[in-house]
């Protein structure tokens, strides 16, 4: 008898662990990651460089509620920016694509960067021997 109470105590304890284990498995917290990670890819367009995540402007709320439905209606990532770029331009994102003209934006600091590493080291070889 007491052998049997012992099983099922853990049998139960297999099966409540079981439930609290898969129960807490969502596809809530997914879809908010999700609106909160697209959220901080579309710039608000009335706001001085705040994404929509992070204003709490009308439009910007807006914008959310829609990010929200286009979720709800099964779109990819890729197509809710697109639907974005599409209404107000790619100013729209906060990290413009990396093709066309905004190639600049993204291959000017590390040509920047590169040409100060090379005229520093120019410098500082130059004041070595200047020294020596």
């Amino acid at each position: 008898y007491f052998y049997m109470f012992k099983k099922i105590k853990l049998n139960l304890f297999i099966l409540v662990f079981s439930f609290i284990l898969f129960g807490c498995i969502s596809d809530v917290d997914e879809n908010n990651n999700r609106n909160y990670d697209l959220y901080s890819k579309i710039m608000c367009p009335v706001c001085d460089g705040q994404t929509i995540g992070e204003s709490q402007a009308s439009i910007a709320n807006d914008m959310k509620n829609i990010v929200d439905a286009y979720i709800s209606d099964g779109k990819t990532d890729d197509e809710i920016l697109k639907y974005f770029e599409d209404r107000y331009g790619t100013e729209i994102l906060s990290a413009p694509p990396n093709s066309g003209s905004n190639a600049i934006v993204w291959i000017t600091p590390f040509i920047l960067i590169s040409l100060s590493f090379i005229i520093f080291s120019g410098w500082l070889k130059k004041s070595v021997k200047g020294n020596s």
